[in-house]
């Protein structure tokens, strides 16, 4: 839930602040030294009004996804395969609803890269890997380093078993956000294990050499994290 609890920090701030872009000077009937007309205040005017709309609308698609993770984590608690197909099917009823809610939030306000973000989670999660990572992509386009954008991407590479993209996304987490790279360590464990079940194609010493990669990493960051904290460090 660390995701979901920031956001909707996030998603509050937003509803509180003023517009952006709202006008230098005065309202309609005050002199400003930047507004030449009624034209002028007419199209300041509206576009508050559609950057209002997509906080607005952005707020409802973080609480529909917030439904959705919880039908997930019902899917993963479930006492039988029954009870889990059902929570499961809720939740992907609320990521749809998700991806049109957010289609919405991008058409009123095409820069909040938060709401690109979340379009990619939404369709991470349908299984639309494609379009996940043309949502990462935008929003890593407009603020690059969105450490958040780059772990669910990574996750995305996974899912198209993408492994050096991965590989990569990891790395750059590990220099810049390591609990992201830690979150992402955790998705390539279970990508292992699930290719080891059905390769899906992945030849089976693709998986084995990915997981050896995967051991040195993890071996690499405990030595960096007892460096860090001045504990001797473990060699082997």
């Amino acid at each position: 839930m660390r995701k979901l609890v920031g956001t909707f920090v996030f998603a509050a701030t937003l509803v509180a602040a003023p517009g952006i872009g709202v006008a230098h000077g005065g309202g309609p009937s005050g002199g400003s030294s930047g507004s030449s007309g009624s034209g002028m205040v007419t199209s300041e005017g509206a576009m508050r009004n559609r950057e209002e709309a997509a906080k607005i609308a952005y707020n409802s698609a973080v609480r529909t996804i917030k439904n959705a993770k919880d039908y997930d984590s019902d899917a993963a608690k479930a006492a039988t395969p029954e009870k889990s197909a059902k929570a499961h099917e809720k939740a992907q009823k609320y990521y749809h609803e998700a991806v049109t809610k957010l289609i919405d939030v991008v058409g009123l306000d095409p820069k909040m890269y938060q709401a690109w973000n979340y379009l990619g989670f939404a369709n991470r999660h349908l299984g639309n890997y494609e379009d996940a990572l043309s949502s990462y992509a935008k929003a890593l386009e407009l603020n690059p380093a969105y450490a958040d954008a780059i772990e669910y991407r990574g996750e995305a590479y996974l899912g198209l078993n993408k492994i050096d993209e991965a590989k990569d996304a990891y790395m750059t987490l590990f220099r810049d956000s390591r609990p992201l790279a830690d979150e992402l360590m955790v998705a390539m464990h279970q990508w292992a294990d699930a290719r080891r079940k059905d390769a899906q194609g992945v030849p089976p010493t693709d998986v084995e050499a990915f997981a050896k990669w995967m051991d040195e990493r993890t071996a690499l960051a405990a030595q960096t994290a007892s460096l860090a904290t001045g504990a001797p460090p473990i060699w082997r």
